[in-house]
């Protein structure tokens, strides 16, 4: 029996009944984005910005919980990114700016105090509409625009669209500035909702590795690996992050920044998980090396070479100390330990967004200049590289660094000697 028009439009006003009733679902308080947003108009204040345009993935959804699949980033010129988040100095409310038809996406998933539909032919805007958008919008109350932070850092907008929207604003009597760095630092100390979070995400992380620890065999291929490291993640409530994690037959280096491809892993080889998992955006990290049966007793030795480095962090890094001090503690226990080409840091974790990247912070074993200090909230990766790879998630607290897995910092073997 074929349907009429009448049915149809019924079912789709009820779908779209069902989805306007579904309640918003947010990762953390509306209390905890307010303070979010004080934090940020501290520092604008600090920076003497008026206006702070803000178009990175990440930073939208850690002001405001937005998440969406789609940003532009890479897109045909037809489908230019056309989104922003304004924050002034002078007023509290923050404003999206989005294709009119994520109005519902927007609802669902955001706490963005006003939306603002950017509409276009057959539903897609262009950039003259955006930028008429946004000009109208930053021209309201008759106010002067003023200086105008914008990510210059974040791959989105891309450079064409970022030119377009500098040249009219500074046409209009803007002052454009990059304010990347200022907003990044907002960000980088969690708060306890945040590090709950990070720890959720330890956890699914933890479990892919278990699962793919009980399941490979001689001949599983890097994706079979994959396949079994990402199951595990899923099952435990975890999500994939922004960038693609990876299994990795042979020296972790450069191979850990390749793809996983269809190649069986042999008896007796190495290999690396480079495991990842987010919850509600936020991730942590994980790397441990396997062995597919009985490892190599220099692999073992190698291996607690790169996990010792984690009792020297245990050991020095106290919050108050310059990161400096930790790289010399490091790189001494290294040069003692008879291994050559070691090496030890990390980068700040947090939200994470395609295509590859979280936060500003990074440290490095290498760096002697650095003025850094060990601060209360920061949470990094750790990475301990002794020719193999042993990665963890860190939390520094006023007690001392607390590593987040439970995963033995160890050779795990796997395949017929498992």
């Amino acid at each position: 029996m074929t349907a009429d028009l009448s049915d149809i439009d019924a079912y789709i006003r009820d779908q779209e009944a069902e989805l306007a009733d579904r309640d918003r679902q947010l990762p953390f308080t509306e209390a905890e984005y307010r303070d979010r947003l004080t934090r940020l108009r501290r520092r604008m204040a600090a920076d003497r910005l008026d206006v702070l345009l803000l178009t990175a993935p990440d930073t939208m959804c850690w002001l405001h919980g937005y998440t969406n699949r789609w940003y532009r980033q890479h897109s045909s010129t037809r489908f230019p990114p056309v989104h922003c988040t304004i924050v002034r100095a002078d007023d509290e409310r923050t404003v999206l700016i989005e294709p009119a038809y994520h109005e519902q996406l927007v609802r669902l998933t955001s706490c963005v105090d006003e939306f603002v539909g950017v509409e276009g032919f057959r539903g897609e805007p262009t950039l003259t509409d955006f930028v008429d958008v946004l000009t109208t919008e930053l021209s309201a109350r008759g106010r002067p625009y003023g200086r105008i932070g914008v990510e210059s850092w974040s791959s989105v907008p891309n450079p064409a669209v970022a030119g377009t929207v500098a040249s009219a604003l500074t046409g209009r009597g803007a002052t454009v500035v990059d304010a990347s760095a200022a907003v990044r630092g907002v960000r980088r100390i969690k708060s306890p909702a945040e590090i709950a979070v990070i720890e959720r995400a330890q956890a699914a992380c933890d479990a892919g590795l278990r699962h793919l620890h009980a399941n490979a065999r001689p001949g599983t291929t890097e994706l079979e690996a994959w396949n079994l490291l990402m199951t595990g993640v899923i099952t435990a409530g975890g999500e994939p992050t922004a960038m693609h994690e990876t299994v990795a037959a042979g020296p972790p280096m450069p191979l850990l920044h390749g793809l996983s491809g269809r190649r069986p892993i042999g008896a007796g080889e190495l290999f690396h998980p480079d495991a990842a998992a987010a919850v509600d955006r936020y991730h942590a990290r994980l790397t441990r090396p396997f062995s597919m049966g009985e490892p190599p007793k220099a692999l073992t030795r190698l291996t607690e070479i790169a996990a010792g480095a984690y009792d020297v962090v245990q050991s020095t890094a106290q919050v108050g100390l310059p990161f400096r001090e930790l790289h010399r503690a490091l790189r001494a226990y290294f040069a003692g330990s008879g291994a050559a080409d070691c090496w030890a840091g990390g980068y700040e974790l947090g939200v994470s967004f395609m295509p590859d990247w979280v936060g500003e912070f990074c440290w490095d074993i290498q760096d002697e200049e650095t003025e850094d200090v060990i601060e209360a909230g920061l949470v990094t990766n750790f990475e301990s590289c002794a020719f193999v790879a042993v990665v963890d998630t860190v939390v520094f607290e006023e007690t001392g660094p607390r590593f987040l897995s439970s995963v033995p910092r160890e050779v795990l073997v796997v395949g017929d000697a498992h």
